[in-house]
């Protein structure tokens, strides 16, 4: 849900010159390429070290390391990955603390300033007793498992079969020099949507599948 709002409190800032479906279909293809370069870098050595690979966030923080330190030139490695992992999660928060800063400036008619700092302790304060991953671990299945993709459904089933497709086909194509496919609405509303509900479904059945 987070994830969704921040999107949708980004888009308020895009300009109406900006092409959606393009930069979205960039956004895809670049996070799935990471997504993948990071599995063949990972994975071919937790399995090279007997590690178990669904060992959670112990497998970065704990074992990881240990595979550094067997590395020719390691800890540079850990340095470089340690660092990427900070700014990926420094761009995450700015995304979820947008979207509640936003909200709590509109709602409570509160400063900027004073909105991300609230937002910022709050956050600073959970995270402090967050440390111990066996007591929060459920916590965060819950949020993965159940919460976000039930975000996405809930998003998806509201844009295409309650706000309706002729309403975000405007938007879409806002800043598009050809107009969308004729295919898009029936592919957004008869496969995505329901993929959407089967990835949600499958999540719940399976304890997750991501």
């Amino acid at each position: 849900l987070f994830r969704s709002s921040g999107m949708i409190v980004y888009g308020t800032y895009l300009a109406k010159t900006e092409d959606i479906p393009k930069a979205s279909i960039r956004t895809a293809f670049f996070d799935t390429v990471a997504a993948m370069m990071a599995a063949l870098a990972i994975m071919p050595a937790v399995f090279a070290f007997g590690i178990e690979p669904n060992a959670g966030p112990p497998l970065m923080f704990i074992t990881l390391p240990e595979i550094f330190r067997q590395m020719p030139m390691g800890r540079l490695f850990a340095v470089i990955f340690f660092l990427s992992v900070a700014f990926a999660g420094i761009t995450s928060l700015i995304n979820m603390f947008e979207a509640v800063s936003e909200s709590w400036q509109n709602r409570f008619k509160l400063p900027r300033k004073a909105a991300v700092a609230l937002c910022s302790g709050i956050a600073l304060l959970v995270g402090i007793f967050l440390e111990s991953e066996p007591k929060v671990g459920s916590w965060m299945d819950f949020i993965t498992i159940i919460v976000v993709p039930f975000g996405a459904v809930l998003g998806a089933v509201s844009i295409y079969y309650i706000l309706g497709y002729k309403e975000i086909r405007e938007e879409l194509e806002e800043g598009r020099k050809k107009p969308l496919g004729e295919f898009f609405g029936p592919l957004a509303r008869y496969v995505y949507v329901p993929l959407a509900v089967i990835v949600f479904i499958l999540g719940i059945v399976y304890g997750g599948i991501g």
